[in-house]
């Protein structure tokens, strides 16, 4: 089900100056931050958005609020060039850098605004040149007493870390600020009470065959070319006949949209044996098309439904689709991805497993018949540290190499 939308959107503080709300995609610029004309125009604007079903009317804007909350002076900047610095306005500035520089990556960019939230929400109003290593440390400690992990506490604190690193590349905050950050060192194994993270480990091909079966063709033929190249599952979902390099006897999918895109890379995956015969069938569309689209599932999945009705269909139950309903997407996404599995694996009563788990099955048997380099090339790594963690040696390979060892 979709997120609810929130009944009252929240007031945040804006670089410029000013407080400023965000409804469905637009700003609305309350004026100067913290001042009665923009909790006036903000209480305003909240009560037209309830009364209307929770949209804002059109003749909502910037300019209207300050008549309609009676103050005569328009929302204007604030000059700060006298103020201190804040560490919500650096939260501020970088929340605009990462909507340019993450555009095309929606999990990255949710990722970094989910950052900039926690930091706005328990340093914001301190001063920026202020913010220091026994601060980090104290909301480090916070996160652990709420219950997260350490690799995620460990992780949320080195992406502080690197905000004010791109502060002082803006002039915002003082080098010394992100040198005295860096001496944070991270949490080690045992040192707290976070708990740990389950390692990932490959899929079980027995359960994966067994859920499989309760999939429509276009996931079934998603997760077969997951376990013949080890490509990540945004690769495979994203799939077009455009990308697809035909012209010889191997074929070759080469997906512009990648997560080494930005770094100049290109992706190559190659398509043979039973990947190759799992996307045929899915080739007869436009070039710019999806290969497996959710709306042709939900189409399978409802003539599955119809051949399996013992009573005649009723007139009134050919067409009763409703206006309000939720329409399927052109492709899938990694959620609706992994929550098909899910169910499939509850159908079908295996352990659940997750698509990631299919690219750490591809690389382990990879490497352990061809070496670390060759997991590497199929994977699509840019280093082989990377590989190193998801392409895991087997016991079987330690057994062999004690074998080998000398003796004394």
């Amino acid at each position: 089900m979709p997120r609810p939308k929130a009944l009252a959107p929240a007031l945040r503080y804006h670089i410029s100056g000013q407080s400023i709300c965000e409804i469905n995609g637009t700003t609305y610029y309350l004026g100067p931050a913290d001042s009665p004309e923009s909790l006036a125009r903000y209480a305003v604007l909240i009560r037209e958005y309830q009364a209307n079903g929770l949209k804002v009317p059109s003749y909502i804007t910037s300019q209207t609020l300050a008549g309609l909350a009676g103050c005569l002076l328009a929302p204007e900047k604030v000059d700060q060039s006298k103020q201190a610095v804040l560490v919500t306005h650096i939260v501020e500035a970088f929340r605009g850098h990462v909507r340019s520089r993450y555009a095309l990556s929606k999990s990255e960019l949710n990722r970094w605004l989910q950052v900039c939230k926690i930091v706005d929400e328990e340093a914001g109003k301190l001063e920026a040149d202020k913010f220091g290593p026994r601060i980090l440390q104290k909301m480090r400690s916070d996160w652990v007493k709420s219950g997260k992990s350490r690799v995620y506490c460990n992780r949320l604190t080195n992406a502080v870390i690197r905000l004010f690193k791109w502060a002082v590349s803006q002039e915002l905050a003082d080098i010394a600020t992100y040198q005295r950050l860096k001496t944070v060192e991270p949490i080690r194994i045992g040192e707290t009470d976070a708990p740990e993270t389950k390692p990932v480990v490959p899929a079980n091909l027995d359960h994966v065959r067994a859920s499989a079966i309760h999939l429509p063709p276009q996931l079934k033929a998603v997760i077969r070319i997951q376990v013949a190249t080890g490509a990540r599952p945004s690769e495979i979902l994203n799939m077009k006949p455009g990308e697809i390099d035909r012209t010889g006897p191997e074929w070759i999918y080469r997906p512009k949209q990648h997560k080494n895109a930005k770094r100049g890379k290109t992706r190559s995956i190659p398509l043979l044996c039973d990947a190759k015969e799992a996307v045929i069938d899915f080739l007869n569309r436009p070039s710019d098309a999806f290969c497996f689209s959710p709306k042709e599932a939900l189409e399978w999945n409802n003539a599955q439904k119809r051949a399996a009705r013992k009573s005649k269909v009723q007139p009134s139950q050919i067409d009763r689709s409703r206006p309000d309903a939720r329409k399927p997407k052109d492709c899938y996404d990694k959620y609706s991805y992994w929550h098909a599995i899910d169910g499939a694996c509850k159908k079908a009563g295996v352990p659940r497993w997750h698509p990631y788990q299919l690219r750490h099955l591809a690389g382990t048997l990879v490497r352990e018949a061809l070496g670390a380099e060759a997991a590497q090339a199929l994977l699509g790594h840019a280093n082989l540290q990377m590989t190193q963690h998801y392409a895991k040696l087997s016991e079987n390979k330690a057994i062999e190499a004690a074998k080998a060892a000398p003796k004394l």
